[in-house]
């Protein structure tokens, strides 16, 4: 068990971030493709409850072939300006056994979401850039406290920038309700080729 304290703030141009990280010596990990599914019961109780059970592959973009499939519960969010919440995080073998036994446990897929994303580790802080559909340009830094997070923030120019606690399922959600508007649709599913 673990707590995610973390920072989420828009950016308009990913060139220059990137230029940025690299300038402070931060090697990048790949890019890879994620994608992510969220699953709760009938009732939708998990989300009443704050609480999200995600599953995710990490892909190779070139290839598609999946680098790592993870399992992730998230609880209810505390108090803070940040996103802060307990989580449970562990790789799984596959993904499709992985459904089928939270299939078995009364527990369905909800929403799906893809991104692309880059990450650097910067002294105690994980960076991450992500690119989501309809959304844009994401960097998300992780750290051991706020105080922590917030000095990554500084040091890479975006100190000034509004910090985002909603997740990315809300602000699919915010889009799709949107669109759904002109379009009288509403998907639970967002993905590059969609």
């Amino acid at each position: 068990m673990s707590e995610e304290i973390e920072a989420k703030v828009r950016i308009a141009d990913p060139e220059t971030f990137r230029a940025r990280i690299s300038a402070r010596g931060a090697p990048a990990a790949e890019t890879v493709l994620e994608v992510n599914r969220l699953f709760d019961d009938a009732a939708g109780s998990l989300r009443q409850s704050g609480s999200a059970l995600r599953l995710r592959q990490e892909r190779r973009p070139a290839d598609g072939a999946v680098l790592r499939t993870l399992l992730t519960f998230k609880g209810p969010r505390q108090p803070s300006r940040m996103k802060r919440r307990l989580e449970f995080e562990t790789a799984v073998g596959a993904a499709e056994p992985m459904v089928a036994i939270l299939g078995a446990l009364g527990l369905a897929e909800v929403f799906y979401y893809e991104k692309h994303r880059t990450a650097w580790h910067l002294a105690d802080c994980e960076v991450v850039l992500d690119e989501l559909p309809h959304l844009g340009w994401f960097v998300e830094v992780e750290g051991p406290s706020e105080e922590s997070v917030l000095a990554r923030l500084a040091d890479l120019g975006l100190a000034g920038e509004p910090i985002i606690r909603e997740s990315y399922r809300h602000l699919l959600s915010e889009h799709a309700a949107r669109s759904a508007a002109r379009s009288g649709g509403s998907p639970a599913h967002f993905g590059f080729e969609a």
